[in-house]
């Protein structure tokens, strides 16, 4: 009894998961990833031309809810995102036997359910500065070896994973992501905006790793400022404005892509 209970909920699971309205609203989660994505790279252009603006995912989370049916729009978002996350994660718990596919699955999972989770938090007015969170963390680790140690292997991961965003982008790998109907080839501007937009997060993401590198060596926590810390380092380099500008263009072309991606992603 007790291992046909087993086989009939795992069922149940299995078939919940297959559910193509399950698939739809899962998709909305790469329009929420788009509406933040689009906002950073406003707030980059912001810091780009001289403005002040927090340029990271609290920074523009805020900038959401400071509009129009803002409130709203926030719980939109957490539910896609929410719904996105869980989505990988039923994939990897019952459709993947490759660990390597599993493992891609479970961590695509993991961050959109941390970003379901923040739009969330701020949704109810208890959303965090993640600034000072970066800051606070970096600090507290940087006060013990193993923390510094610690530190510098996720500085040296975040800028591998910038690396193999740039990668994707150069090679136009993201392509695989994504199917059509009827033979119909990829439209340029899916190819444009992806590639551009692969590069632009790749090279925010190397800038992010590098600066938590940089910060332990120097024992100074308040230069591991997040992503905002790693746009305004580089906006402070020579050409920098214009190097910024071109990384604000680059996430705004990343958004663009995240819209195409939610009608067009294989979901596989």
């Amino acid at each position: 009894m007790a291992m046909n209970a087993s086989a009939d909920a795992a069922n149940a699971a299995r078939r919940a998961a297959d559910h193509p309205w399950f698939e739809r609203l899962a998709r909305s989660g790469y329009v929420a990833n788009g509406i933040l994505h689009g906002v950073l790279g406003a707030l980059a252009l912001v810091l780009a031309t001289g403005g002040s603006a927090q340029a990271d995912q609290s920074g523009a989370i805020q900038a959401l809810a400071s509009q129009p049916f803002g409130e709203l729009l926030l719980w939109v978002c957490a539910a896609g995102s929410l719904l996105l996350g869980l989505w990988n994660i039923s994939q990897a718990l019952l459709h993947s036997d490759k660990l390597r596919t599993r493992i891609k699955f479970v961590s695509t999972g993991l961050v959109f359910l941390l970003t379901g989770g923040a739009f969330g938090r701020y949704a109810i007015g208890s959303g965090s500065d993640s600034k000072k969170t970066a800051t606070s963390l970096s600090g507290e680790l940087m006060g013990h070896p193993a923390g510094q140690i610690a530190l510098i292997i996720t500085g040296a991961a975040v800028i591998c994973v910038g690396g193999f965003f740039v990668f994707r982008g150069v090679t136009r790998r993201f392509l695989k992501d994504l199917k059509t109907t009827g033979g119909t080839a990829v439209s340029p501007a899916v190819k444009i905006t992806g590639t551009i937009g692969y590069i632009a997060k790749g090279l925010v993401l190397g800038a992010l790793g590098l600066l938590f590198i940089v910060a332990t060596i120097q024992h100074d926590p308040e230069e591991a400022t997040g992503i905002d810390g790693a746009l305004k380092a580089i906006r402070d380099q020579s050409f920098g404005s214009v190097a910024l500008a071109a990384i604000g263009v680059g996430l705004l072309a990343y958004a663009v892509y995240l819209l195409f991606r939610a009608r067009y992603d294989s979901m596989d």
